[in-house]
């Protein structure tokens, strides 16, 4: 897996980001985008590790027109997170998701 993009805080990087996950994001509004690597900075820290397999975690977009998202990642003990791929999903997925208790935090 070749990531293309890292996202920095200061010097330390938080999170990888492959290019599906970059391909599928670019059409969203900057805004928006701003508001999906909010919510994985401030979950970073609490996802869970998996040394063997890519997991998903489920986030929201409020507003009039609300984004319900997944995102496929890979979190391996001494690695840095990798944002593999990210989809559209239903209200009824990541409300799924909340009873897996598979969804970011609101911080």
């Amino acid at each position: 897996m070749g990531s293309m993009l890292r996202y920095t805080e200061g010097k330390a990087v938080l999170f990888d980001i492959d290019y599906p996950f970059q391909k599928k994001v670019k059409k969203y509004s900057e805004e928006t985008i701003k508001q999906i690597v909010f919510q994985i900075v401030d979950n970073i820290e609490n996802l869970p590790k998996d040394n063997e397999y890519t997991q998903d975690i489920y986030g929201v977009i409020k507003g009039k027109d609300p984004l319900f998202f997944m995102i496929e990642y890979l979190n391996e003990e001494d690695e840095i997170p990798l944002m593999i791929d990210f989809e559209e999903v239903t209200v009824d997925d990541y409300l799924d998701a909340i009873n897996e208790n598979k969804h970011l935090k609101e911080l």
